[in-house]
């Protein structure tokens, strides 16, 4: 009877031990998981905040390109407002295009938002600082509704039908000048918000790091 208890005592105990083993294997796979999910989420973070800087730092400087070449442009208009007008037309009686006024175009190169867009639109974001996703938001939507928007004028006019008539070049030329102007002004206020958001995810990122 007591060897029966014994066993029976022995068997209770090895049970006990080997559902406590179980428990703890359970426990540490599944601890061993969020760890691995953690790391990779931390580095699927990390690289687009990369891709992000990446995209900051080209706009940035495509803007710092713009602006010398868009006040030259700027000059130019206002020169030919100034000056003897039919030496300053923008376009031929075919249409095409005179390059005195602005001799590169509008512009060479366009800045981009496509790394911002996919992070905003994935579930990283989620899980990206609330001040760094606010600062880059703010960003992005000076950038849309200002120098963008304003390229965008600026080829609808000289796309526009009546621009091609010579008797409204005059007035093409001043609503290129008045845009060319705003433009300026926007690179200007643009090119310090990004030297500005650039500083602020550098900060964050090394605090990440740590």
């Amino acid at each position: 009877m007591k060897s029966t208890i014994f066993l029976t005592k022995q068997n209770v105990l090895k049970l006990v031990f080997e559902s406590v083993l179980i428990i703890f294997s359970v426990l540490l796979a599944l601890l061993l998981n969020e760890y691995r999910g953690q790391l990779k989420e931390n580095k699927q973070k990390k690289l687009a905040m990369q891709m992000v800087k990446i995209e900051l730092r080209a706009n940035l400087e495509t803007i710092n390109e713009w602006r010398p070449y868009h006040e030259e442009v700027l000059t130019n208009l206002n020169e030919a407002l100034k000056s003897d007008f039919s030496k300053n037309i923008l376009f031929t009686e075919n249409g095409e295009r005179i390059g005195s006024l602005m001799p590169n175009g509008v512009v060479q190169q366009l800045i981009d938002n496509a790394s911002w867009k996919t992070l905003k639109t994935s579930n990283i974001s989620s899980t990206i600082d609330l001040n760094t996703m606010f600062t880059l938001s703010k960003l992005y939507k000076l950038q849309a509704q200002g120098v963008e928007s304003t390229l965008n004028n600026i080829l609808m006019i000289i796309k526009s039908r009546e621009s091609l008539n010579k008797k409204n070049q005059r007035s093409t030329i001043m609503l290129l000048r008045n845009n060319f102007k705003e433009m300026v002004s926007q690179e200007v206020f643009l090119i310090h918000k990004y030297e500005q958001a650039l500083i602020e995810i550098g900060i964050q990122d090394d605090e990440f790091k740590k």
